[in-house]
């Protein structure tokens, strides 16, 4: 979640109120800003696709995985800030710091490779929607122009007012799925069955939850926040009470919105047996409580998802680029924001290659979890260590519960994703 408190004295900020779970998360939210909540609880679009998929192609049966992936999503993200806030350098600096140049850098090649795949397949479903706003005669033109648009916000400009827009569209499309869960009354035994552990449907089916997991919880999710902890200089330790209700507000929404779009998946196109192979399919999702505009509203909240992430992907895969050459002490310097067009020109070509868009986005969510394990592994790892959090920091039982859990499904997945290939 990129948060910028409203005061300038830093430290007083991380001083939580004594008192209810709810009289804390309100102290975070006074200090959350409306354009970082709308980035925070935007879908992405690999996650939504993933989880419209799973709806669609196996009804309830991956509900508890959905439910799960939330939780996930906050734990991993909590492990790189976690060591941040301890040590005061990003999660690749303290990685690089403990296994060494060389080793790290092999293991951030692997990750920046597998990163940009997902900003291939990201080009890609862009190409797809505007040839579905514009036509196929015009497809290509309006793709070129958004990419060209991308590229100067993310690069030269520092206006952020589209962006923030395409993130409203792509908010405001997910709460409109989660509200459609009441009115398409899904069957309550048919989800208390979707609790019960399980992966159907032999290879399509693990490939969607890797899909799940790539989307949520990869070890690339605790690499970027650390970057954004560092960023806001939340990077000490009195800030780990504020991290936590931080990503407690983040994990909730985004658990939320997954819940939307999966029951809108598995109560309406699962029964109709439509199998979501395009943007359009999955817009048949929304038409209980949109109608005739459920085509507009979905492919407008998509566009908004697909036009944030593919700036915003190409953006961190820089951060860490810049880490590894050390382009320049300051993150946000031109220097550096060059580099951003690595990612941009990658999506052009994930664009212009055709293909189909939906298919590989959750495919290379699940690619994410190849080096991102090894993150999770190594970060977890200094958690427990209690040399490193010293005992006022130690890690809570649960929270390494469930950073077990997390490692066990990136390994799951990775091995799913390596597995076709051999």
């Amino acid at each position: 979640m990129s948060t910028k408190p409203a005061t300038a004295q830093q430290s007083d900020i991380f001083d939580m109120p004594k008192g209810s779970i709810f009289k804390k998360l309100a102290y975070v939210l006074a200090f959350v800003g409306p354009a970082s909540m709308i980035c925070s609880t935007s879908m992405g679009p690999g996650t939504a696709t993933s989880c419209i998929q799973a709806g669609a192609s196996f009804g309830f049966d991956m509900l508890w995985a959905v439910i799960l992936s939330g939780l996930m999503c906050g734990g991993v993200a909590y492990l790189g800030a976690k060591v941040t806030a301890i040590s005061g350098k990003p999660a690749y600096e303290f990685i690089e710091e403990k296994i060494g140049r060389v080793p790290s850098v092999i293991l951030f090649l692997v990750v920046l490779c597998t990163w940009y795949m997902v900003v291939y397949s990201q080009g890609a479903t862009m190409m797809h929607l505007n040839n579905i706003i514009f036509g196929e005669r015009f497809g290509t033109i309006a793709f070129i122009i958004t990419i060209a648009i991308i590229a100067y916000l993310y690069v030269v400009s520092s206006n952020t007012s589209v962006v923030k827009i395409a993130s409203i569209m792509c908010t405001l499309m997910a709460a409109i799925f989660f509200i459609n869960i009441f009115v398409c009354q899904p069957s309550l035994s048919d989800m208390a069955k979707g609790l019960i552990p399980r992966i159907p449907g032999g290879v399509q089916g693990a490939i969607i939850m890797a899909g799940i997991v790539g989307g949520s919880a990869p070890g690339t999710s605790a690499l970027w926040y650390s970057y954004s902890v560092k960023n806001q200089k939340w990077d000490t330790p009195k800030a780990l009470g504020f991290i936590k209700y931080d990503q407690i507000i983040f994990a909730g929404m985004f658990t939320i919105f997954s819940l939307g779009i999966f029951i809108s998946g598995a109560a309406v196109l699962n029964p109709a047996g439509i199998q979501v192979s395009s943007a359009l399919d999955a817009a048949v999702a929304l038409k209980p409580i949109a109608g005739n505009f459920a085509t507009y509203i979905f492919i407008a909240g998509f566009w908004g998802a697909v036009f944030t992430t593919i700036g915003g992907m190409s953006t961190l895969a820089t951060y860490c680029l810049n880490s590894m050459v050390r382009i320049h002490e300051d993150r946000t310097n031109i220097k550096v924001r060059k580099f951003v067009l690595i990612g941009i020109v990658v999506s052009l070509l994930g664009g212009l290659s055709g293909g189909n868009a939906l298919s590989l986005l959750v495919n290379f969510m699940g690619a994410l979890n190849i080096g991102g394990l090894v993150i999770i592994a190594i970060l977890l790892f200094y958690c427990c260590n209690k040399k490193f959090t010293g005992p006022e920091y130690a890690t809570k039982w649960y929270t390494i519960v469930l950073g077990l859990v997390i490692l066990g499904f990136n390994v799951y997945s990775a091995w799913t994703y390596v597995a076709r290939f051999l």
